[in-house]
């Protein structure tokens, strides 16, 4: 293989990960691999051996983390891999030796395909299973605090019901446990906060279960993605007051620190509930408890904390209306190796002068 070069335009955990599988950088070592994959047991070789064919001995040279846009630039890459951010005219312009922009994401938003295709590069958009498995599960707590799943299941095995109250018909006792108010999805109105790619996926499946879907960004959508997408566009005050479930898939960033506080839930309907399946530190969660404990909102569904393992004890274990998963809803930390293997798969085959899967 003659020499090529990849390039990262940004940076995160994720990205990390894969840069560790290609070149096992400084900045990335061992134990921060056996700590992305705890509690799951990894070797580190076999990271680093799924990006088989892409190291420096088969030359192929990973630019560094730190490089700057003219270093990026003068070092001419193979293949751009990101998950946010643009790849543009201007961009592949300056880099002719470019053969394929890879996303991890199945949106092709920020990338300019029209001259993608003038250059004959590559484009590929890869769909990620555990961005898809957060939506879902964002969707199971809804379901779950709709039906108050978890108490329901608590009581029919402890036999926790009024007997005398119970009047089987033709062997049919409905709702024996006698928990109300009932409800579902159909018909109602989900307000999404943060319309990133678990958002957009989450509210398709929304859309599936008949529910109207609404949203607030920071940067409205063009108009073409909001009918691809069936959502509409409100601010958030009118979206937390409309909503009858509120889905919080904000950006992990400094601003958005505590952004879903006491304001934001009185804003809510009392018969409401709130999801969050982003990141724990963008609810104030004494703000939270207060909203619960006092019948601001219904139930809340929560598979990340503000504290990472949760300790138990707090006040929010106390309540019956709130549903808590220990930071899953993705699945598996290997899912995100898998998403990295086709993305690996991915540049042998360009390289070797064939064409990507999930081609856009």
């Amino acid at each position: 293989m003659s020499q090529h070069k990849i390039v990262f335009l940004d940076d995160d955990h994720v990205i990390r990960l894969g840069r560790y599988a290609l070149a096992r950088p400084p900045e990335v070592n061992d134990d921060w691999v056996r700590a992305f994959f705890a509690p799951e047991p990894v070797d580190p070789q076999t990271v680093y051996e799924a990006a088989r064919g892409l190291h420096s001995s088969d030359g192929v040279t990973l630019l560094g983390l730190a490089a700057t846009p003219e270093e990026i630039r003068d070092a001419n890459p193979a293949i751009i891999i990101f998950r946010r951010g643009a790849v543009d005219a201007e961009r592949m312009a300056a880099s002719p030796n470019l053969r394929l922009i890879q996303r991890m994401g199945e949106r092709s938003d920020g990338i300019d395909l029209a001259a993608a295709r003038q250059r004959d590069i590559h484009v590929s958009c890869l769909p990620r299973r555990t961005l898809i498995y957060t939506a879902e599960h964002g969707i199971l707590l809804m379901l779950a605090l709709a039906k108050q799943l978890v108490r329901a299941d608590t009581q029919v095995r402890a036999g926790q019901w009024d007997q005398s109250l119970v009047k089987p018909t033709d062997g049919v006792a409905y709702n024996w446990t006698g928990f109300t108010p009932l409800s579902g999805l159909y018909g109602m109105t989900l307000g999404i906060i943060g319309l990133g790619e678990v958002g957009s996926i989450m509210a398709g499946i929304a859309r599936g279960f008949g529910m109207k879907v609404m949203y607030c960004n920071r940067q409205r959508l063009p108009a073409a993605k909001e009918a691809e997408f069936g959502v509409s566009f409100t601010q958030r005050d009118d979206l937390l007051a409309q909503s009858d479930f509120v889905s919080v898939n904000a950006a992990n960033l400094p601003a958005n620190r505590g952004m879903i506080d006491l304001n934001a839930f009185k804003a809510m309907k009392r018969t409401a509930f709130f999801v969050n399946t982003s990141r724990g530190k963008l609810v104030n969660e004494d703000d939270l408890y207060t909203a619960l404990s006092t019948g601001l909102i219904a139930g809340a569904g929560l598979d990340v904390h503000w504290e990472e393992p949760r300790l138990t004890g707090g006040k929010l274990h106390q309540l019956p209306n709130v549903i808590m998963t220990p930071h899953y809803a993705g699945g598996s930390r290997f899912g995100v190796l898998d998403e990295l293997k086709q993305i690996f798969q991915n540049c042998r085959t360009v390289l070797a002068g064939g064409k990507p899967a999930h081609c856009v």
